[in-house]
């Protein structure tokens, strides 16, 4: 059974401060597409993740080669595609990549290094106030926890506390992590932030190798002395610095044969969406980190191969623009009409129709949530980022 924390993406950064071979290439384009292609991947995550199904259903632990019916086989192929853990891997290294680009551009100052940590708590914090407040108001107006004999465990765990003054305000300030579903990534996010511009120095005075080797000594903390009883975001740390050390590797991904990058992604790809559920979820990010290290410096610094350009379509690019948004916003959605569902229609066919009812959860939870989060993204997100900058410059002109 999956824990109830199963990683998922969140980026926190706009693909706009990217400065890395910015051409008529479309290479920034698509990582535009790949945060609008993670974000599906996020809400088909946990859409089919809400509705109890059989073992050899699931892909935890299982043996993808064994086939049972069509019906767990296709709910095994999406979850397999709707990997959140591989998602989020993905992103805290395309973060650590952003954030160090941006670290490019700060003077090393007291007043240089408050307007970053300002601007990105202003670009962050105001989008997740709004759906932690959200969600609280809900769950203390007529919400009370309920059980449903349907229901997966992974469900069942969400929403079990009370909703007092005292644990908003916890959430608030990420002593939990509870409201939203997926909160705990942000606070992650905001850890390697507050690190980034030590990273940063380490990173500018080492070499290549040296550079791999404080890698190899941040995986070994995080199996060790980062390993805290209760927290254990510090473990994360090594996906961000493998990021923000990317482009010093430019040279390598622009000499790779295209032959080689054609034998590399198919194979890459199905083994960054399958072995988390064969190991375990620090094992398997570790593996889903280096495979996804090569795979975004394909994308950024390769030009020969074009088996990357689907992320330029229209679809992708409009769910980018959203995706921090919408990450925020569709778990609680998700929850609720999950919910609505289980009270509403109790006699469904949960146990025989699994792969159906999650399908159609996907794409309804998907509209209302796109809903939802462009107008989070038109009247919070947008003018919250526009603060952030201004106070910047602000605090630059000082």
């Amino acid at each position: 059974m999956p824990s109830p924390y199963i990683p998922i993406f969140i980026f926190f950064g706009p693909i706009m401060e990217l400065n890395i071979r910015m051409n008529n290439s479309g290479r920034l384009t698509k990582l535009d597409g790949l945060r609008g292609l993670l974000s599906l991947i996020v809400a088909l995550n946990h859409s089919f993740l809400v509705v109890a199904i059989p073992t050899f259903a699931n892909v935890w632990g299982q043996n993808f080669l064994t086939f049972t019916n069509l019906q767990a086989k296709l709910q095994q192929l999406l979850m397999l595609i709707g990997n959140g853990g591989a998602a989020v891997t993905t992103f805290f290294i395309l973060s650590g990549m952003v954030l160090g680009q941006s670290m490019g551009r700060v003077e090393f100052s007291s007043k240089g290094l408050l307007g970053f940590f300002l601007k990105r708590l202003l670009r962050l914090y105001p989008v997740y106030v709004v759906i932690i407040l959200t969600t609280a108001i809900y769950m203390r107006t007529g919400f009370h926890y309920q059980t449903f004999p349907f229901a997966s465990a992974w469900y069942l765990w969400w929403m079990n506390f009370q909703m007092t003054i005292k644990e908003f305000l916890y959430n608030l300030f990420f002593i939990h992590t509870y409201l939203g579903g997926v909160t705990w990534t942000l606070r992650v996010i905001l850890i390697a932030s507050f690190v980034m511009p030590a990273f940063y120095q380490v990173s500018k005075t080492a070499g290549r190798l040296t550079n791999l080797i404080f890698s190899l000594f941040l995986v070994l903390a995080s199996f060790t002395i980062f390993n805290i009883s209760g927290f254990r975001d510090l473990r994360y740390l090594y996906m961000f610095y493998l990021g923000l050390i990317l482009p010093r590797y430019k040279s390598f991904f622009a000499a790779l044969p295209s032959w080689l990058i054609h034998f590399f992604v198919p194979f890459g790809l199905i083994s960054l969406l399958a072995i988390r559920y064969i190991t375990d979820e620090y094992l398997g990010g570790l593996i889903e980190s280096v495979l996804a290290w090569f795979a975004i410096g394909i994308i950024v610094f390769s030009s020969r191969t074009k088996i990357f350009d689907f992320l330029n379509n229209k679809v992708f690019q409009f769910f980018g623009r959203i995706s921090y948004s919408l990450y925020l916003v569709h778990f609680t959605v998700l929850y609720i009409l999950a919910r609505v569902m289980f009270n509403v229609y109790p006699n469904l066919p949960y146990g025989s129709a699994y792969l159906m009812i999650h399908v159609s959860l996907f794409i309804l939870s998907l509209s209302v949530a796109t809903l939802f989060s462009l107008l989070v993204y038109r009247y919070v997100e947008i003018p919250s980022s526009q603060v952030g900058s201004a106070v910047n410059k602000k605090i630059q002109q000082f």
